[in-house]
């Protein structure tokens, strides 16, 4: 099945060009992605985004001979599943970061927070008073440094992090509370 991306294609003698390599080289780029990220559903999203980076460079695939062609396709989709894993691995740890962040030295243990589950510990975040939940929101949603949050609130850095702080512990009582401790 031709992926819907390349029907965006105008021109339509590159979209036939498009089709064609992708029929042609599909299991190749797939088989690639595959052996680099061991994720189906990464490897399907590398073809993907591998067909959205070719569509720009149609130019210099019609010129190149086959064995140039398939080598070129073969390292960027490699290239682009490499991405996707690092991307992943990124976000894996900017949410590691964010629970240890969570815990500020009153330990919240990692099994505790992933019985939790996200939707428990939106449900935790909702029950703390608004001030808590308008410092933890400003910081861990919307990102902001201490000083940010001092001057919307109006208030002084240091008094941010004593609140965070204080929210932080009142978040993981609440989710010890609700039985996943």
């Amino acid at each position: 099945m031709i992926p819907f991306i390349l029907m965006t294609i105008g021109n339509e003698s590159d979209r036939l060009f498009m089709e064609d390599l992708y029929l042609e080289y599909h299991q190749l780029m797939y088989g690639m992605a595959l052996r680099v990220t061991r994720s189906g559903d990464l490897a399907q999203d590398a073809v993907s985004d591998s067909l959205v980076a070719l569509m720009k460079k149609i130019p210099l695939l019609r010129t190149l001979e086959c064995n140039k062609l398939r080598s070129y396709l073969v390292i960027t989709v490699r290239h682009t599943a490499i991405t996707l894993l690092n991307r992943g691995k990124r976000e894996r740890a900017a949410d590691d970061a964010t629970f240890a962040d969570l815990s500020d030295g009153f330990r919240v243990d990692d099994h505790v927070l992933a019985a939790a589950g996200v939707e428990g510990i939106k449900q935790a975040i909702r029950q703390l008073p608004q001030r808590e939940k308008d410092i933890m929101l400003m910081r861990y949603f919307r990102e902001m440094t201490d000083e940010e949050i001092a001057g919307e609130l109006g208030i002084r850095p240091v008094s941010v992090r004593v609140q965070l702080s204080r929210a932080r512990r009142h978040l993981a009582a609440l989710l010890g509370k609700e039985g996943t401790v």
